[in-house]
């Protein structure tokens, strides 16, 4: 999982790792987990003193100190991160199970925002997903909240509350929550949940959940773009942000790039293109992807 870290990077990445557990488990689980590392790097450095070799000693230190790591649920978070970054949400998800099981509150909020689209390899579960972060939200997870927050306005899993919503994702968007800027967002640009409509605010708060990668954020911008909403119109720079939220395999971004492939709109007009495409929208179960395919006669 970490290749190319040294002996003293593998140190200072298992304190960093200790530290952001300590900040995303629940308390219970945090005593557990500090007591099972615990013993298994007490247990390990007793077997390494009665290596003769100091070269092989320290090789086999560094062996035992990244298994310890890669089983931490704060790398299992980060490495569920860089899959979902690629389009690799199914395998990310496999990583998120094994953190949740270890308490981690984040991963928690990541496996329900997977849940909610149509990805592809990822069965969509809008109850599951409401039980997830309510409980994550319950023990202060902020981008549990944010999630939380989504759900309360489009009703996944839950009868809609916008009021509910807009106190939720102001709550995680002075957290610093990704999900709660984005929703808070979505609550600006339209105008619901009892603010006034502002593109300015919105697009502000779509850039600050962009900056952290999410891809729903990344999508509203490239909307915002297309359409002309607080911007300049600029088809290019839609594009732009569609194809970093289709890069980690966002359903509706994927549909607007091959939109844009097919109309021409910031890029080329290529039929080819858009097949592929709405196919790998299609993939990802979006409804309306049939009936472009069949426009183009590629059902």
């Amino acid at each position: 999982m970490f290749p190319n870290l040294n002996f003293s990077n593998d140190l200072s990445l298992l304190r960093k790792l200790i530290k952001a557990d300590n900040q995303d488990v629940t308390h219970d689980r945090r005593q557990q987990l500090h007591y099972y590392f615990g013993m298994t790097l007490f247990v390990s450095l007793q077997f390494l003193k009665g290596c003769p070799n100091a070269r092989r000693m320290r090789h086999l230190h560094i062996l035992i100190l990244r298994r310890i790591i890669a089983n931490m649920p704060a790398a299992l978070y980060q490495y569920a991160l860089a899959l979902v970054s690629t389009g690799q949400c199914a395998a990310a998800i496999v990583h998120l199970n094994r953190a949740n099981t270890s308490g981690h509150l984040p991963s928690r909020a990541l496996k329900a925002h997977i849940m909610i689209d149509d990805r592809e390899g990822v069965a969509k579960d809008y109850k599951k997903a409401f039980e997830l972060v309510e409980e994550g939200a319950r023990f202060g997870c902020h981008h549990c909240q944010g999630v939380l927050s989504d759900c309360y306005l489009l009703g996944y899993g839950i009868r809609p509350d916008e009021a509910r919503s807009l106190e939720l994702a102001r709550e995680s968007s002075g957290k610093g929550s990704r999900y709660g800027q984005c929703v808070l967002g979505v609550l600006y640009q339209f105008g619901v949940g009892g603010v006034a409509q502002d593109y300015a605010q919105a697009l502000a708060l779509y850039r600050l959940a962009a900056a952290q990668n999410l891809d729903r954020a990344q999508s509203r911008l490239g909307g915002m773009y297309e359409l002309g909403f607080g911007v300049a119109q600029d088809d290019t720079e839609a594009l732009r942000w569609f194809q970093l939220a289709g890069a980690q395999g966002l359903p509706k971004a994927l549909y607007m790039i091959a939109f844009c492939h097919e109309h021409g709109r910031g890029v080329r007009q290529n039929k080819a293109e858009a097949i592929y495409w709405y196919r790998r929208t299609q993939a990802a179960s979006v409804p309306w992807a049939a009936t472009a395919l069949q426009r183009l006669g590629a059902e």
